[in-house]
C-alpha cells in the first residue's frame, strides 16, 4: 500500500541511510539536465530493491536530487511501466512492483521493500546487500547464513506467547502512522516489520520484537531484565559496605518505547547543570550534550543481547561521567576499533527492533548513532566518547570535563572563531598550556597520524603552533599571542566567510559549530544554501564540501 504524502515529504526531507535512498532520473550539467538512460535506470532498481531486501527492507525514491529537490522525470508512460516493474521482471524471486506518487505536481516512483526471508538475485546482477548508505555485493550464502542467525539465534525473533491483543493499541498506530502506511492495519504492519506472521488466513503469531516493542504491560514481556536500571554515584567510585555511596532508582520497564521515554525523564533530572562557555561570556547549561546520553542510551537498548536475561541495560551517573552498560559485545561483523574513533557501524543484532524504533524516531538511522555522539561531544569540546567492551558488556563512557583549563572567555571564543577545523580548534583549547606531540593530536579528536601531522602543519603555517625538534620527538607548543582576542562576537556568516577565506571551503561540521546545531541542521542549512546558488557542494554525503557560490553570502542564516 502506498505511503502517505506526509510520510514521503518527511522522506525525501531526510538524509540516506539504511531504511532509504532517493536517485535522480536526471543527468548532466546545471540548466541542461536531461532524462538518464533507461537501462541504467531499471539496473539500479534492480540494485537497490533487490539490496534492501536483502537487509532489512527500505524506501527508494526516484526523482528526488542528492539536494532533497522534487525533479520527477519525463518518461513516457510505457516506460515508467516498465521501471515500476522491474523488481517483478528482474528479482530472483520476484518482489513488489513500484508506483507512483505526484508531490505538487511532479511525479516520483517509490519502491518500498520489505526484508526478504531469503537472499533475492538480481538477474544477471549478483546478490546486492545495503549497509548504511550504501550497497555492496554479497554471496548468497553469507546474505542467507545472516538471514538464518537472524530466525535462529536472535531474541528478537523467537515466537511470542501473547497476542496481537496484548500490545498497546495506540502505540502500534503511532508506529504504523510514522511508517507511512495509511490505513494499514496494525496486522500488516508487524508483518511487514516481521514482527509477526499469519499462520492461515486469520491466526497471526507474534515474534518477541513485537512484546518487546509495544507491549501493554510489563508482565506481559517474557524477560526479566528487558527495562533499564539507573544508578546514581556520589562520587567518582563505586564504594561498598559501610562507604556504600549508590543510590538505586525504581527500575524502568515497560515496552521499549516508554522505558526509553521515562529513562531520559529520569536521567535528565539527574544530570548537574553548570556554567559553560557560550558566545562571549558563560551561561548554566547541561554538563553533558543532550543528544549524546540519549544516544548511548538508546543504542544500548537498541543492540543488547536480549538473550542475556540476568542483565539488565545499566547506567550509572557519577560525579565525572556517565556510564552505559549494555549486555552483549559486538556482533562479530562490527569492529570495536572503528567504533573507538566514531565510524559508523551499520550491522544490529536486533534489525527489526532498530528498524520500528526508526520509525517511531526513537532512533536515527542504523549506525549514525555513535558518529553523531562523537560529533556532539567533540562540539562541546568535551572528551570523545570511551567505547569498549568489559566483562561481556558494551560499554560507552561519557566524560563532562571540558578538554581546555584556561578560564578567559574572550580568548577560547576567538579561536572558535578562527577559519581552522574543529578538530584544530579542540588542539588549540586543550593544549594551550602545555605542548603537544602527535599522539596527543590522534587521541584527541580520533583521527589518524597522517590527519593529524597535516593539521598540526597547516596549524603551525597560520603561526598559530610553534614547531621543536623534529621526526618522533616533534613537539607544538600553542601560540596564544597570535589568536587576537575580539571585543565582539562573530556572526555565524562571519566565521564561515572567514573559514571559506582561509581554506576555500566549509564542512558540515563547520556549519554545526558555527550555529551551535547538530549534524541534521547544519545538512538543512547547507542544502538550502546550495539551492540558492550560495554555495556549491563538491564531494557527497560525510565526504562532502561545499565552496562559495556566487551569492555568498546567504541572503538568510535561517
Amino acid at each position: 500500500m502506498a505511503i502517505t504524502e506526509a510520510k514521503l515529504r518527511q522522506l525525501i526531507g531526510e538524509d540516506e541511510g539504511q531504511y532509504f535512498d532517493r536517485k535522480s532520473l536526471l543527468e548532466g550539467p546545471a540548466g541542461r539536465k536531461r532524462p538518464r538512460d533507461r537501462r541504467q535506470v531499471r539496473d539500479q532498481i534492480a540494485e537497490y530493491v533487490a539490496g534492501f531486501a536483502n537487509a532489512d527492507g527500505g524506501i527508494v525514491i526516484f526523482g528526488v536530487e542528492d539536494d532533497h529537490a522534487v525533479t520527477g522525470h519525463s518518461y513516457p508512460g510505457d516506460v515508467v511501466d516498465q521501471m515500476l516493474a522491474v523488481p517483478q521482471a528482474r528479482l530472483v524471486p520476484p518482489q513488489p512492483s513500484g508506483y507512483r506518487m505526484v508531490l505538487d505536481g511532479t511525479e516520483v516512483l517509490v519502491f518500498e521493500v520489505e526484508s526478504a526471508v531469503r537472499a533475492v538475485r538480481v538477474d544477471g546482477g549478483g546478490f546486492p546487500y545495503r549497509i548504511g548508505d550504501a550497497t555492496r555485493q554479497f554471496s548468497e550464502e553469507y546474505i542467507n547464513a545472516i538471514k538464518d542467525e537472524g530466525l535462529v539465534m536472535s531474541a528478537e525473533a523467537r515466537r511470542a506467547s501473547v497476542q496481537l491483543d496484548a500490545l498497546d493499541p495506540a502505540l502500534l498506530a503511532r508506529a504504523v502512522e510514522a511508517a507511512g502506511g495509511g490505513d494499514t492495519s496494525p496486522a500488516d504492519y508487524l508483518v511487514r516489520r516481521r514482527l509477526a506472521d499469519w499462520f492461515g488466513p486469520d491466526q497471526l503469531i507474534l515474534r518477541q520484537a513485537a512484546v518487546f516493542l509495544f507491549a501493554a504491560r510489563p508482565e506481559t514481556i517474557d524477560h526479566p531484565n528487558a527495562g533499564i536500571r539507573v544508578m546514581k554515584v556520589a562520587g567518582t567510585e563505586r564504594q561498598h559496605g559501610q562507604r556504600y555511596n549508590v543510590r538505586e532508582f525504581p527500575r524502568v520497564e515497560g515496552n521499549l518505547s516508554t522505558v526509553l521515554a521515562q529513562a531520559g525523564t529520569l536521567i535528565d533530572t539527574l544530570i548537574e547543570r553548570s556554567v559553560r562557555l557560550r558566545d562571549m561570556g558563560f551561561e548554566e547549561t547541561p554538563e553533558y550534550p543532550e543528544f549524546a546520553w540519549k544516544e548511548a542510551i538508546v543504542n544500548a537498548v537498541a543492540h543488547r543481547d536480549y538473550r542475556m536475561q540476568g542483565q539488565a541495560t545499566e547506567v550509572w551517573i557519577f560525579d565525572d561521567r556517565i556510564e552505559v552498560l549494555s549486555p552483549g559485545g559486538v556482533v562479530p561483523e562490527v569492529s570495536l576499533d572503528d567504533l573507538k574513533v566514531g565510524r559508523p557501524a551499520h550491522v544490529t543484532r536486533n534489525p527489526r527492533i532498530a528498524r520500528v524504533l526508526a520509525d517511531l524516531g526513537s532512533m536515527r538511522d542504523l549506525g549514525e548513532g555513535i558518529p553523531r555522539m562523537f560529533e556532539n561531544m567533540e562540539d562541546s569540546f568535551l572528551p570523545l566518547p570511551e567505547i569498549d567492551v568489559v566483562q561481556g558488556r558494551f560499554r560507552v563512557v561519557l566524560r563532562k570535563t571540558p578538554i581546555f583549563s584556561v578560564d578567559d572567555p574572550r580568548w577560547l571564543q576567538s579561536v572558535r572563531a578562527l577559519p581552522i577545523s574543529v578538530a584544530q580548534k579542540r588542539a588549540l583549547v586543550a593544549f594551550a598550556d602545555r605542548d603537544l606531540a602527535n599522539s596527543d593530536y590522534v587521541a584527541l579528536s580520533a583521527v589518524d597520524r597522517d590527519t593529524a601531522y597535516r593539521e598540526l602543519t597547516e596549524l603551525a603555517k597560520r603561526g598559530l603552533v610553534s614547531v621543536e625538534g623534529e621526526g618522533a620527538g616533534t613537539r607544538y607548543r600553542v601560540v596564544r599571542a597570535a589568536v587576537p582576542v575580539t571585543s565582539t562576537a562573530s556572526t555565524p556568516i562571519d566565521v564561515l566567510s572567514a573559514r571559506l577565506k582561509a581554506a576555500g571551503f566549509i564542512t558540515n561540521a563547520d556549519v554545526r559549530e558555527a550555529f551551535e546545531v547538530d549534524r541534521f541542521a547544519a545538512t538543512t542549512r547547507l542544502n538550502r544554501w546550495v539551492r540558492d546558488g550560495a554555495l556549491v557542494r563538491e564531494g557527497e554525503r560525510k565526504g562532502a564540501r561545499y565552496r562559495a557560490g556566487d551569492r555568498w553570502p546567504p541572503s538568510t542564516d535561517l
